[in-house]
């Protein structure tokens, strides 16, 4: 694997920052040092470290965005309402978008239950849907693509949590979420697959080569 200046370097506007959920405040001054000096546009931070960031970026061309996860196989109102009131206050503090990460089988309850209050809660704000792509069936990108403009989605946001190299067919996965991108997809295409080079240099080439209309809003977060 190659380091995190190398990433950045090779990626140049498609590289954003993920710092992790552990980072202290020393840490967080060093990912801001790193935003100024590499130029970066876009960075993805736990919940807790927006009161962190927020002054030292405030006048910087960076977008902020609050890491959020919905845990189990479904969405209850009880979460959703949760989820709504903890992403309010991030914006409240400064973030100017959140990603929340969920199964694809809960996609469906989110939009159910957050469509109709989505534009009034993210007014003028990002809102940026996180799913591992090993979780999806060839099968579902259809109903997957459809909900997400349902919901009215910024980004998706993929991460592949379970490489196991060849016999992960990264590569298939890939290659059929971009065949089955639509037209009416107005969101933009995130990635999250941490300082693995080669991944991101597959995903990008075929992005390349299959959805090229889509690299104006192509990003690779890479972990600090």
């Amino acid at each position: 694997m190659m380091n995190i200046d190398t990433v950045f370097q090779e990626l140049g506007d498609m590289g954003a920052l993920w710092c992790r959920a552990d980072t202290d405040a020393g840490d967080l001054a060093r990912c801001t040092e790193f935003v100024v000096q590499n130029g970066v546009d876009m960075v993805s931070v736990a919940p807790d470290a927006i009161d962190v960031l927020w002054p030292w970026m405030e006048r910087m061309p960076v977008k902020i965005m609050a890491r959020f996860y919905a845990e189990g196989k479904r969405i209850l109102e009880k979460q959703v309402s949760d989820l709504t009131v903890r992403i309010n206050m991030v914006f409240k503090r400064g973030a100017h978008g959140a990603q929340v990460f969920l199964r694809p089988e809960m996609l469906p309850d989110l939009v159910k239950q957050t469509h109709i209050i989505r534009d009034d809660l993210f007014f003028n704000k990002d809102l940026s849907i996180g799913l591992d792509i090993g979780d999806i069936d060839v099968d579902a990108w259809d109903d997957l693509f459809q909900n997400l403009q349902k919901i009215n989605a910024s980004s998706v946001l993929f991460v592949f949590t379970n490489d196991m190299g060849d016999k992960s067919d990264f590569v298939g996965r890939i290659y059929g979420m971009l065949n089955a991108w639509g037209t009416a997809n107005k969101f933009d295409l995130h990635f999250a697959f941490g300082p693995n080079f080669m991944r991101i240099e597959q995903a990008k080439r075929l992005v390349e080569m299959i959805k090229p209309e889509l690299l104006g809003g192509l990003k690779f977060f890479v972990n600090s």
